[in-house]
């Protein structure tokens, strides 16, 4: 047989452990070790290289199986909070778009109103219109702008996080 078709066997026989091979590939791997002995050695043998690997046991100490157990578990408590938060700002964010567009008329007729009033020319109204009307927004955006760069504070998080870190250095609680 043809050193090529060998290559192309060992090569279906990795990517069938690694990321797996299409059906007719597979046939054709199963049709070729039947009739190829070498290539059908070299598959049991990478079987059993496979299997002797997988059954090597390598000691882990059991405080940092458990530290790491705790650390994960903290982090995926941490990412379901935020999801939480985010989804709070999402929909915040969908009721602040809802109440904009839904309170403009009435805030431009409030306007027009003063303008006719105080004798405002309709390029002023425009721009107390707008101003007003992004006013909010862009007080609460300087207002979380300014949240984040303030320093973590201790929360109950916070210190729990602390406790699990000095638990897995062995460190003592004071």
């Amino acid at each position: 047989m043809s050193e090529d078709l060998h290559k192309h066997a060992r090569r279906l026989l990795a990517a069938a452990r690694v990321e797996g091979i299409s059906d007719a590939e597979q046939a054709w791997l199963e049709t070729h070790m039947q009739e190829c002995a070498q290539c059908g050695e070299h598959a049991c043998s990478l079987a059993r290289t496979i299997g002797g690997v997988r059954s090597l046991a390598a000691p882990l100490d059991p405080a940092l199986v458990e530290a790491t157990r705790r650390r994960v578990h903290f982090r995926a408590r941490e990412l379901r909070e935020q999801e939480a938060r985010t989804r709070a700002l999402w929909l915040s964010c969908a009721l602040s778009w809802v109440l904009g567009v839904l309170s403009a008329p009435l805030l431009w007729r409030l306007v027009a109103w003063f303008g006719e009033l105080l004798s405002l020319s309709a390029p002023v109204c425009l721009t107390v219109f707008v101003f007003t009307w992004l006013t909010p927004a862009v007080v609460v955006a300087a207002l979380l702008a300014w949240w984040r760069t303030q320093p973590v504070r201790a929360h109950s998080y916070g210190t729990e996080r602390n406790h699990a870190l000095a638990t897995t250095r062995g460190e003592s609680e004071n």
